[in-house]
């Protein structure tokens, strides 16, 4: 049960569970019910345009609703095609008359004024009927790059079509080059780059930016109305088919590369609670409140109420909506700490029954230390990670802070020479699942490993900045070698590897820290970043490659931790994994190790298991090629600032079909 610090109304109002609320159309006729309560009256009102702002905007009828007592819905049947028209409602609560979209608004005029109905077929794509999710059999198979739509193509470096820059459809266009050059961009970009979803930052409409200008610029996380697509990324924000539509060929086009679609979610707070469409409908019920104050660990002015039972069901029913109508592969929950693990857990229930491969997991805090409304013991922090189901990953954060120190300060992390934290480096290697070194996760696949996301400072700056360096496109070696152990760390290890868009080519947003609301010109990504660090694009490359066949780091089971030795000697962190039940195309044995220090250093591999004499390098601190480079054998020197990955010889030489021992030269490493 969860624990409460405010009035549960639950106990006060009826409640409804079925699957209707918003409208039901037909080209004969469309429903309308809402859930209200507390309501003495509700009416519907019809418009001809969607903008309050448009002169003529027509009132085309306006119709009382009928209350159900026993579950507090009102609902009213209009005869008719009324696709494309738009409506609100008029709600009595007390003295108060609020006119307001729809909680389950589906389509929405300009800046959001009015709801629309829609016939969602109608917004369909050509194909869309084949479109099928772009799923992976484990969470751990997943590798995630994330990305803001608008931050994607904005750039005139993007070489995508200027009527296109910064939308949905940027996404949809194939072969595109920075100007002048044969570096690949955006799709195409990531289609060699090998990731195997995208993560889109928030793409519901969200209330900071004018649809109607498209000139602020806004991370999104202040959500307006859940379930519409943001109209400002659409070539016609009036009319509320076409960001519809548009937003389905993005996700079909993505699909059809091959690459999943991540929606970055915030249900944790709104844009605004008073003026929000749920505390006009209903008041003081969807948020958190003691008295007439919003609590606020969202740190957004107000925080939602997940345990409540309506709140719970409209989060619920939403991401089924996503991922239905829009088939969305995975969902990211921002700061998921605000909401209870019941409701995490129901999500993750129902996110099952339409296909258990599709993506969860969320930020396992709070913005601030604000009063949560639930207990510490209720929410889904990393304390709690046991009480979630183990397909639902939070973000560690103790590894990232291990391997390059905090995100906008400049402490230094394992990669910058620092040993300080060195323990949650080798936590975060065995998908924080391990009694030695330190374990919040249930299974590997709970942890997303990553060293850089949207917040803070890129991965790039803050190198920059805790090396004391100011050149934002410095070719300086060191800073490009600590950039490379980050990508050893993120994608050798147990657990789900997660990054932030442009990390592969030193994405700069030349030192600021909180880019939320920074213009395009800190934002959008810089594709010819991807020419002059080339070197960078081609290690993460290899990387990603390697760990889509390496099946001893994608193993999510509780049993993975247990095949991996790992060991660290004062200056080299070292991490063995045997897997000698593995079958002829797998390899048996391969290790990462890690020297971070500026001198050359003696080190020994170890292992509970009997190692092979013989090994190969298939990354070294030059590259990360996934083919034989030189030899390695148990007890060897380890170059400065490098990370080596070594897989056993004799599965090498079997998986590659080598009929004679390779002629590889014992170099140093």
């Amino acid at each position: 049960m969860i624990t409460k610090y405010y009035s549960n109304k639950d106990e006060i109002y009826n409640t409804y569970d079925k699957d209707d609320l918003g409208f039901t159309y037909s080209k004969e006729e469309t429903t309308f019910k809402v859930w209200a309560p507390a309501a003495s009256q509700v009416l519907l009102k019809l418009y001809s345009t969607g903008s309050y702002q448009e002169d003529g905007a027509t009132v085309l009828s306006i119709k009382q609703m009928k209350k159900d007592d026993a579950t507090g819905v009102w609902s009213k049947t209009i005869q008719g095609d009324l696709h494309g028209v738009y409506y609100t409602y008029l709600i009595q609560n007390g003295e108060k008359i609020s006119e307001t979209q729809d909680v389950y608004s589906k389509a929405t005029g300009v800046n959001s004024a009015r709801s629309m109905v829609v016939d969602l077929e109608r917004t369909n794509p050509e194909g869309w009927e084949n479109d099928k999710h772009i799923l992976v059999d484990e969470q751990t198979k997943a590798i995630i790059w994330e990305i803001h739509v608008r931050d994607f193509s904005s750039s005139n470096t993007s070489g995508v079509s200027k009527a296109h820059r910064g939308t949905y459809l940027a996404f949809t266009e194939t072969d595109t080059k920075v100007p002048y050059t044969q570096q690949k961009t955006c799709l195409s970009y990531l289609k060699d780059l090998g990731i195997t979803h995208v993560q889109l930052n928030p793409v519901f409409d969200f209330g900071s930016v004018n649809e109607a200008t498209g000139v602020e610029y806004n991370w999104g996380y202040d959500p307006v109305n859940y379930n519409v697509p943001e109209g400002s990324y659409s070539t016609d924000p009036y009319n509320g088919e076409v960001r519809i539509k548009e937003f389905k060929q993005m996700v079909q086009a993505l699909h059809n590369a091959g690459i999943g679609v991540v929606m970055d979610v915030v249900y944790n707070h709104m844009y605004s609670g008073d003026d929000s469409c749920f505390e006009k409908t209903v008041p003081n019920y969807y948020f958190r409140k003691q008295g007439s104050r919003y609590l606020n660990s969202s740190g957004c002015g107000n925080v939602t109420a997940s345990e409540k039972v309506m709140f719970r069901k409209f989060m619920i029913d939403s991401v089924k909506y996503w991922a239905e109508e829009y088939h969305i592969d995975g969902f990211r929950f921002d700061l998921m700490a605000c909401h209870d693990y019941e409701t995490m857990n129901l999500i993750r229930e129902e996110l099952d029954k339409i296909d258990k491969r599709i993506l969860m997991y969320g930020e396992p805090w709070t913005a601030d230390n604000g009063d949560n409304g639930i207990s510490g013991e209720d929410c889904c922090s990393k304390q709690n990670a046991k009480k979630l189901s183990s397909r639902i990953g939070m973000f560690n954060d103790d590894m990232r802070n291990g391997i390059k120190g905090g995100s906008d300060d400049d402490t230094k992390g394992y990669i910058q020479g620092s040993n300080y934290d060195t323990y949650k480096v080798l936590a975060g290697m065995l998908g924080a699942s391990s009694d030695t070194f330190g374990r919040w996760a249930k299974r590997p696949s709970q942890c997303i490993t990553y060293a850089s996301a949207h917040d803070n400072l890129t991965l790039w700056d803050k190198l920059l900045k805790s090396n004391w360096k100011k050149n934002f496109n410095t070719t300086d070696d060191r800073i490009i070698e600590q950039n490379k152990l980050s990508a050893a760390f993120v994608m050798i290890s147990l657990g789900v590897p997660f990054m932030l868009a442009g990390e592969e080519f030193a994405r700069t947003k030349f030192g600021e820290h909180n880019s939320y609301k920074s213009p395009d010109n800190i934002n959008s990504i810089d594709w010819t970043r991807a020419i002059g660090y080339k070197e960078l694009v081609d290690y993460y490359k290899g990387l990603i490659a390697i760990r889509k066949k390496m099946p001893l780091l994608t193993d999510s089971s509780e049993e993975a931790v247990h095949k991996t030795y790992m060991t660290y000697n004062g200056k080299v962190i070292a991490g063995t994994m045997a897997n000698i039940d593995g079958g002829d195309d797998e390899y048996k044995y391969m290790a990462i190790v890690v020297n971070n220090t500026g001198e050359k250093c003696p080190f020994e591999l170890k292992s509970k298991y009997e190692l092979p004499n013989r090994w190969y390098v298939i990354v070294d601190h030059d590259s990360a090629s996934g083919e034989a480079m030189r030899e390695f054998d148990n007890r060897m020197e380890i170059r400065p600032y490098s990370a080596l990955v070594i897989v056993d010889a004799d599965s090498y030489d079997r998986i590659h079909n080598v009929k004679e021992k390779l002629l590889i030269p014992n170099n140093e490493c």
